[in-house]
């Protein structure tokens, strides 16, 4: 994976890379210290420099996220010259590759997006539905999924499980969710 891009806009797309372990080659003129902070958790090339069409050689993902846009113009060129995928921060008709808002709790995973066309509500959707689901709630989920597999094993029914599972996530609706939800 490549980052072109050492700011602050490029901070936020390595956060939301840290889960995944993927290795990261950075390019960028400078980086901020929070920035360099975020880099140090992965396997990692750092060159503090101009992007460079050699930049490219071995990545499949590139992340163009300066604030220049003759920059990410070049970047983009470049990149669809090889025919890698390209997420392109704020242009949304050079991406190619699209960064959800994911939120994670144990098992349960949603992931919100506006398809590049505005971020910010993307995350503000994210933050209230981290408001609906909290952390505490993860043993529950696992609990949840354990339950299944052992029903899986005590039903073999597909139908009759399907129905103790709708009912049970029905009971669930109704003792979690505020009312105006489920009504």
């Amino acid at each position: 994976m490549l980052v072109v891009g050492g700011g602050s806009v490029a901070l936020a797309k390595l956060r939301a890379l840290a889960p995944t372990g993927c290795s990261v080659r950075a390019v960028s003129l400078s980086f901020t210290p929070a920035c360099l902070e975020a880099l140090a958790g992965f396997e990692l090339d750092l060159q503090e420099r101009a992007f460079q069409p050699t930049d490219l050689d071995g990545v499949h993902l590139v992340i163009s996220a300066t604030n220049d846009p003759a920059a990410n113009a070049q970047v983009a060129e470049q990149t669809r010259a090889r025919g890698l995928w390209l997420n392109a921060v704020d242009d949304v008709a050079s991406c190619d590759a699209l960064f959800p808002s994911i939120l994670r709790r144990g098992p349960f995973v949603a992931a919100i997006s506006t398809e590049g066309a505005f971020a910010g509500l993307s995350r503000v959707l994210r933050e209230a539905l981290e408001a609906l689901v909290p952390e505490a709630a993860v043993p529950d989920f696992e609990a949840l999924v354990q339950f299944r597999q052992q029903l899986k094993q005590s039903l073999p029914d597909p139908e009759r499980r399907a129905t103790v599972l709708r009912e049970l996530l029905r009971q669930l609706q109704q003792d979690v969710l505020p009312a105006e939800v489920h009504s």
